[in-house]
């Protein structure tokens, strides 16, 4: 059976990656900040500062997996405007310290590189959809962190051997999501309304852009996918190759919660530098794996309207 590091496993799509993992027949370990998690079994959890080399060490040592999914990050590109230091730091460090232990240990271990494609800055529709042919050109702190991120990893397999395989990961979302992201915020509040907690009124940003959403159940399979038949030094996106704006996705949450709703900008909202759309090509994965999106995104909005609706209530 092989043994699966996955680091960030706390973190919103962990145990989703956990439990595909799981049902794959991995022997699952776990490491995050936190003292402890659900995601993994409670003894193959460590409680881990991955941007401290020594604890890496460490941490690598004892579980020795065969393979790593490396998740951990600071992984709003909206914080990363306030924390720019603390967001290069926490997605830098860590993996550039697992790398550099793999390649010192000469062990053959496959490392899974989740990255962002934020990496690709601003585009023009004209340029659509993007493939991973196109160079970074990364517009915030967030997505220059998750560039650099991905020319170590390009550096380390190229130069050194290491197995690493990369992902430039389009939005994402699901049940258990933060409401600091766009689509679990919306749900939140729209599950709000539902209960009577609050005035039927939604506050927003821009919702006249258009994202490429994937469902995180379609991610975690994804990263399977990868991490199993992905080409080493290979960068690929995760996407689901369709763009919807966040106006047709806020109303389309709040027709499935049977409420009427008024969207209300609120200007802090709105971020700088934003793009009119992103959307991505997912042929390489699709060719090198099999992989392809399954989930569709009326499931993915009620998921997170469940989530919220049994939140709300305890």
């Amino acid at each position: 059976m092989k043994r699966v590091l996955i680091t960030g496993c706390a973190g919103f799509v962990g145990p989703y990656v956990a439990d595909v993992l799981k049902r794959a027949g991995y022997a699952i370990w776990g490491a995050d900040q936190k003292d402890t998690t659900s995601a993994v079994p409670s003894g193959n959890y460590r409680s881990c500062d991955l941007a401290d080399e020594t604890s890496v060490k460490t941490l690598l040592s004892e579980t020795r997996p065969d393979t790593i999914v490396h998740l951990a990050a600071q992984s709003s590109a909206g914080r990363s405007f306030d924390t720019p230091g603390e967001t290069i730091k926490n997605n830098v460090l860590p993996i550039t310290y697992v790398l550099e232990h793999v390649r010192r240990t000469g062990e053959n271990t496959r490392v899974l590189s989740v990255g962002s494609a934020d990496v690709y800055g601003p585009v023009k529709a004209s340029e659509l959809p993007l493939d991973e042919t196109r160079s970074p050109n990364p517009a915030n702190p967030y997505a220059m962190s998750k560039t650099i991120q991905e020319q170590i990893c390009a550096q380390y397999a190229s130069l050194y051997g290491v197995d690493v395989v990369m992902t430039r990961s389009f939005n994402h979302t699901g049940g258990g999501q933060r409401d600091t992201f766009v689509l679990s915020s919306f749900a939140k509040q729209i599950s709000q309304i539902k209960l009577g907690m609050r005035k039927p009124v939604v506050e927003v940003g821009n919702v006249d852009v258009k994202r490429d959403f994937s469902d995180v159940r379609d991610v975690a399979d994804a990263y399977l996918a990868l991490l199993e038949k992905g080409k080493s030094g290979g960068i690929y996106n995760v996407c689901s190759g369709t763009s919807y704006s966040l106006r047709a996705l806020l109303e389309k949450t709040a027709k499935l919660a049977d409420v009427s709703i008024e969207i209300r900008v609120d200007e802090s909202l709105v971020r700088p530098a934003d793009m009119e759309e992103l959307r991505g090509d997912n042929a390489k994965i699709a060719r090198d794996t099999g992989w392809c999106p399954k989930v569709p995104i009326e499931d993915t909005l009620k998921s997170l309207l469940d989530f919220w609706a049994n939140t709300l209530r305890t």
